[in-house]
């Protein structure tokens, strides 16, 4: 039972409370409330002043400092609505913390006001408790604030936490999720979906990251296949390492989904694209280069009879017209297929006098019926190698050499040399003609630009155009160096250097013998072709060469039949026939035992660089394209048939 003693008077009593204050246990201190400064720190008792060690004034050290942030802090908990605010200070060299309590009071006859102030020093229970909330306020705050869904289960599939991003994809409260399975928030597809990968977390013990669908609002299945989810998915573990839940972050990857199915499907556009352009240039190619094969072929044959004078004329002037409108379909196809990215030059390290050297042999008779004189000092390019397709380098000097011929002044004169630049060798070809003022020599390498338009002088005016472009497709240039008008003009070829092949040898052509001895077998060929005007060619030619026997057939079937049946030394074989490619008459031939050593030499009017290339890798002998030089066919047949 409490015990009380009367005091024997007011001011005894007083003097007793203040003693009381000065000896509480918890530093305490007093402030007064003062509408224009705020809060005036009146003092504190002994522990206040231990706890600041000492009685200095209040403007020096530790205890300005305390009492500058009690002032600061008790003006922010008189605002607080809940979990007042701590203060931490500096005293000597640790950092302390307290929790404040404090109360407003009067003084009886005094209008001030007054607020007592009790601090609690934080232990370190209430350091980890304090540390512990505002962890998990910092927590709930990013899990709020995310654009990711993120969430916790437990090993059942219920959800212990979920953000509020997932409820808004939901539409419902983050809540209303807590305690409930996938299977009861989500179509049953979607909800399958995300348990199987859930049990996989739970089962394996390692994260995975993983597509999932995205489900629509209200947890139905959205029908764009594109809407969907990256989710990493982890196991949460305990001591032991064994999962006691699930975690998990989902990013909407929807637009990604979406711009990767756009780039595929445009890629599959250029794809069908090319293989158009592919198709339509090995079509155009048969179709037109077909009818110049007989026209060619017959013309040539022609030339090798006893004809009128006249009749000899009228041969001639079908060859040549024949050979212009061949060059004429040629050029087309080579621009065509070099503006649609075709594959077909093949570079390689060429001696580079090679093609210079071959072009100006093919070119001199040309000149010679010109009445062209044509020099060239190729010593530059002796021992030098460049990077270059032979084919087609040669034909790019056929072109420019024609050319200066051609656009020559009467007997005029042809200049060729070469220099070693830097990393690049420099092909000059310099004429005699009327050169070309500036705006035509900017026009000169447009496609299907003339400069002449003399009817004498043939041409399609893309053969600069072509040859430029075969050149920068080898790594050169091909330019003017020089032209003025009355002056002539003078191009040249820049090619890339290259080091020498490590081995360099010759294969030697096969002798006369190795040809003529052919005419001592009578060789069978068989020629498998559905036009009839080919067939009457070639059954022409094979009969001038003597001691071939030909046989033919009109149908890859009938084909396959006739060379399993008279063993054939050669097929010459068409692509194009009625009833199946040639492709797959050349692969029935090979799987058939009684056929398989039998050489194929294709006959085809497809000239495409990347079809020869495809149908030389199937194991054939040889390719011709149509129209041929009959002299080069017959030499082709000799040189097979004659093969041990």
């Amino acid at each position: 039972m409490w015990k009380t003693d009367p005091v024997s008077s007011k001011d005894a009593f007083n003097r007793l409370k203040a003693c009381a204050f000065d000896e509480a246990p918890l530093p305490t201190a007093v402030f007064r409330k003062e509408n224009s400064e705020g809060l005036v720190f009146l003092g504190g008792n002994s522990e206040f002043d231990a706890l600041v060690l000492g009685n200095g004034s209040l403007d020096e050290g530790p205890e300005r400092e305390l009492a500058v942030a009690l002032t600061r802090l008790v003006n922010a908990a008189l605002s607080a609505t809940s979990n007042p605010p701590t203060v931490a200070v500096h005293l000597g060299d640790r950092l302390e913390a307290f929790r404040p309590r404090f109360r407003p009071f009067k003084v009886p006859d005094d209008p001030e006001e007054y607020l007592v102030v009790q601090l609690t020093a934080l232990t370190e229970q209430d350091s980890a408790e304090s540390d512990l909330h505002s962890t998990i306020r910092h927590l709930k705050d990013l899990l709020d604030n995310s654009t990711a869904l993120m969430y916790v289960k437990d090993l059942d599939g219920r959800y212990l936490i979920a953000n509020e991003y997932y409820a808004k994809r939901l539409g419902r409260s983050a809540e209303s999720i807590i305690g409930h399975t996938d299977y009861d928030l989500f179509a049953e597809p979607i909800a399958e979906a995300y348990t199987k990968n859930d049990d996989l977390v739970i089962r394996t013990a390692e994260s995975i990251a993983v597509e999932e669908p995205l489900a629509a609002i209200g947890g139905r299945i959205d029908p764009d296949e594109d809407s969907r989810w990256l989710s990493i998915k982890f196991p949460l573990q305990d001591d032991n390492g064994n999962p006691y839940a699930l975690g998990a972050i989902s990013t909407d990857i929807t637009d990604l989904k979406r711009a990767e199915r756009a780039a595929r499907d445009a890629m599959h556009e250029a794809e069908r694209a090319n293989r158009s352009k592919d198709e339509f240039l090995s079509r155009m190619s048969h179709e037109l280069r077909t009818p110049l094969n007989a026209i060619l072929g017959f013309a040539q044959l022609l030339q090798n009879l006893p004809l009128s004078p006249e009749a000899a004329e009228s041969a001639g002037h079908i060859l040549d017209a024949g050979k212009h409108l061949l060059a004429l379909v040629n050029d087309v196809l080579d621009i065509t297929w070099i503006e649609a990215g075709a594959p077909g030059i093949t570079t390689a390290a060429v001696p580079a006098i090679d093609p210079i050297h071959q072009a100006l042999q093919l070119i001199r008779p040309l000149a010679s019926a010109s009445d062209i004189e044509i020099a060239s000092d190729l010593h530059g390019a002796l021992h030098r190698y460049i990077l270059a397709d032979t084919q087609r380098l040669r034909q790019v000097f056929l072109n420019l050499l024609g050319n200066a011929v051609k656009f020559n002044t009467a007997q005029g004169a042809v200049r060729v040399w070469c220099e070693e630049k830097a990393d690049f060798l420099r092909f000059f070809i310099m004429d005699t003609g009327p050169g070309m003022d500036e705006s035509d020599a900017q026009r000169l390498f447009k496609p299907f630009v003339r400069l002449s338009q003399s009817a004498e002088v043939e041409g399609s005016g893309l053969g600069l155009a072509l040859s430029k472009r075969l050149v920068q497709e080898m790594g050169g240039d091909l330019g003017i160096e020089h032209t003025a008008p009355g002056e002539g003009s003078t191009f040249f070829v820049d090619m890339p250097l290259a080091p020498a092949p490590e081995e360099n040898l010759l294969t030697p052509a096969p002798s006369a013998g190795a040809v003529t001895n052919a005419d001592e077998h009578d060789a069978t060929i068989l020629y498998i072709e559905d036009t009839h005007a080919n067939i009457r060619l070639v059954e022409s030619i094979i009969a001038g060469m003597g001691g071939l026997h030909l046989i033919t057939a009109t149908s890859g079937k009938s084909g396959i039949a006739q060379a399993q049946t008279t063993s054939p030394q050669l097929v010459l074989l068409d692509l194009n026939l009625s009833d199946m490619s040639g492709v797959e008459v050349v692969k029935r031939l090979q799987q058939d035992e009684r056929t398989r050593q039998v050489p194929v030499i294709i006959l085809s009017a497809d000239a495409t660089p990347a079809r020869i290339a495809e149908l030389r890798g199937i194991g054939i002998l040889d390719y011709i394209t149509k129209p041929f030089e009959i002299d080069h066919f017959a030499r082709t047949i000799r040189n097979a048939v004659a093969r041990p």
